[in-house]
């Protein structure tokens, strides 16, 4: 009976050491772990609190350099340029950033070019055919107008020659036009032209003591 509190007591004095050490060796390498497992964290807020900082600075410098970048391009547009450039129709306007208006002025002067040239051909038809009534000759007349009278063929001319007139003052003034275009819009590049506009449709009621209330409609333009 006595031997088998001796033989645990033994086995327990052997095991002792063995037990002991890894408890402290636990103890020893968990700490070291666990400070890891919080530095990481530590060190990465710091990190992103870092890049976000280097991202503010990065996009508002970018802002303040777009902006420069702006006015230095609204200061440097030239209302002189954008006049030479028209010379060239639609040249101004592109320069002025209105290209919306390029194919305007092209249709323009394409709708006159054609009006010019349609009436000069008709003027030189019936100049022909009035030339050589007059001037007694067969040969070459044409036969569509035999039935019209000297005096039709001349208004039939100084029509078509009239407008044919019209057609040429009409392109000039649309080349003016454009070189005025770009020499105004040059000057207003630089100023904020675009009011706004609005309209408000506002119902109302007035009361009367006699008669019914009057019921309308008020109308009002804000322009700001």
């Amino acid at each position: 009976m006595t031997f088998k509190p001796f033989l645990f007591l033994i086995v327990f004095l052997f095991l002792s050491p063995f037990v002991n050490g890894q408890i402290i060796e636990d103890t020893i390498f968990q700490t070291p772990y666990s400070t890891e497992t919080i530095l990481p964290q530590k060190r990465t807020k710091a990190e992103n609190d870092s890049i976000l900082k280097a991202k503010l600075s990065t996009g508002s410098t970018t802002k303040t350099e777009k902006a420069s970048q702006t006015n230095n391009s609204k200061n440097n547009h030239s209302p002189t340029k954008a006049t030479l450039y028209s010379i060239i129709p639609g040249l101004g306007q592109i320069y002025n950033k209105q290209a919306w208006k390029v194919p305007i002025i092209y249709a323009a002067e394409a709708t006159v070019v054609y009006f010019a040239i349609t009436n000069y051909k008709g003027a030189q038809k019936f100049k022909k055919e009035f030339t050589l009534r007059a001037n007694g000759i067969e040969l070459g007349r044409n036969p569509d107008y035999a039935n019209f009278p000297d005096q039709s063929i001349y208004n039939l001319y100084y029509a078509y020659q009239k407008n044919f007139e019209l057609s040429i003052m009409a392109g000039a003034l649309v080349y003016v036009f454009n070189i005025v275009d770009a020499m105004v819009y040059g000057h207003l590049f630089n100023y904020d032209i675009s009011p706004n506009l609005s309209l408000n449709l506002t119902p109302y009621c007035l009361p009367s003591i006699t008669s019914s209330p009057t019921f309308g409609l008020s109308m009002k333009f804000n322009l700001k």
